[in-house]
């Protein structure tokens, strides 16, 4: 299932995620799990990518590609992780509060796995709520909104993601 580039994407976005979605489910399949993309409204409404299943255990994982923290930004890093609390859809409760189990973000040599509400709980302890920011550079632990769209992000020390890590697989 292929995504469709938003307005505001000028760079190579919308490439990021369907790179890492692909190489995501090849080292799911590499390492022995049954993998079942998601439909499109489920991507869209329910916030999940994937279904992987193994030996008994099964899965809706979200896939987050390394990101800028910037749009203008030459090209990603691994510092600092984006969380969206709200997405760009008036109703759209954003992929912390979407179905997913699993939200597997990309790193420089793997996927770090972390359980969503595990993540959720990092977010309502270190996340200010009522402090908005304009710069996405200063998203760290505060809100910062998109100008022109309804979305509400917040920016994670990749530190945080790391202590919640429930699994983590090399890339394949």
């Amino acid at each position: 299932m292929s995504n469709t580039r938003n307005r505001f994407d000028k760079k190579d976005s919308l490439e990021l995620g369907e790179k890492a979605e692909r190489l995501f489910a090849a080292t799911a399949q590499k390492l022995g799990w049954q993998v079942l993309p998601s439909s499109r409204e489920q991507n869209i409404d329910e916030h999940w990518d994937f279904q992987i299943s193994k030996e008994g255990e099964n899965f809706k994982v979200e896939v987050k590609s390394a990101k800028r923290v910037d749009r203008n930004d030459d090209g990603i890093q691994f510092e600092y992780t984006w969380v969206e609390i709200h997405g760009v859809r008036p109703k759209d409760t954003g992929w912390l509060f979407g179905k997913a189990d699993l939200i597997a973000f990309e790193r420089k040599s793997s996927f770090v796995f972390v359980k969503r509400l595990d993540l959720l709980k990092v977010v309502n302890q270190k996340v200010n709520l009522v402090a908005k920011v304009t710069d996405p550079r200063d998203a760290i632990y505060k809100i910062y909104r998109r100008e022109g769209r309804k979305d509400k992000l917040t920016l994670l020390p990749s530190g945080d993601i790391e202590e919640i890590k429930c699994m983590e697989w090399k890339k394949e």
